[in-house]
């Protein structure tokens, strides 16, 4: 797949990796036939992640349940677009835990450290 790849893409199913303009590069590429689970974002992060070039993942992901496990991103912030559903977002910042609805047109920053989880309330789809 060439970092140079253009078209049209499903971020459904093809997210897309941007690196950053500090890796001396700046270039865009789907991902293709990615898997949407724990072994797929670990490949990733392996194949594509480094400490010049943590890059950056661009998906639609879909939430039908509640998230099974709390995550945090220690290399950058999430940013979460909710598209569709609803849901409420927990952060732990300060030892405490920070609780808020989301719904279609939310955004959400989970900022780099902090964990976070979802408890969803309609099936959820967000970028």
């Amino acid at each position: 797949m060439s970092s140079r790849e253009t078209g049209l893409f499903d971020l459904s199913r093809s997210p897309i990796h941007i690196s950053t303009p500090a890796a001396g590069q700046s270039s865009s590429f789907p991902i293709n036939n990615f898997g949407f689970n724990g072994p797929a974002f670990e490949t990733y992060m392996a194949t594509h992640c480094t400490d010049v070039d943590p890059g950056r993942l661009i998906m639609i992901e879909s939430s039908p349940v509640d998230w099974g496990a709390w995550e945090c991103h220690q290399l950058g912030d999430e940013i979460v677009v909710i598209l569709e559903g609803e849901a409420e977002f927990i952060q732990q910042i300060d030892g405490e835990e920070r609780r808020f609805t989301v719904r279609p047109g939310d955004t959400v920053i989970n900022p780099a450290g902090v964990w976070h989880t979802a408890n969803v309330t309609k099936p959820l789809r967000a970028i």
